[in-house]
């Protein structure tokens, strides 16, 4: 749940691509679709949902798994 004007802080890592994880950390097994998405992607979803996005950053854009994070909030 949600408070009205209350920061929202999301991470995740840029991409197209969608992947069946079966080992995670330490080699434990698992069973996870990894979902890689756009920034504007992800911002727009959150803009549809009532959020307002303030500012995003990117993390390792260079890197071959990249990352942002986005902070946004909803509108009292």
């Amino acid at each position: 749940m949600s408070r009205p004007g209350g920061p929202l802080l999301l991470g995740f890592h840029v991409g197209d691509e969608s992947r069946l994880k079966t080992q995670g950390y330490g080699g434990h097994p698992m069973n996870v679709h990894a979902h890689r998405r756009q920034v504007d992607q992800v911002a727009a979803w959150l803009r549809d949902a009532g959020f307002t996005v303030e500012a995003h950053m990117p993390i390792d854009p260079d890197e071959s798994v990249p990352g942002a994070v986005l902070f946004a909030r909803r509108q009292s």
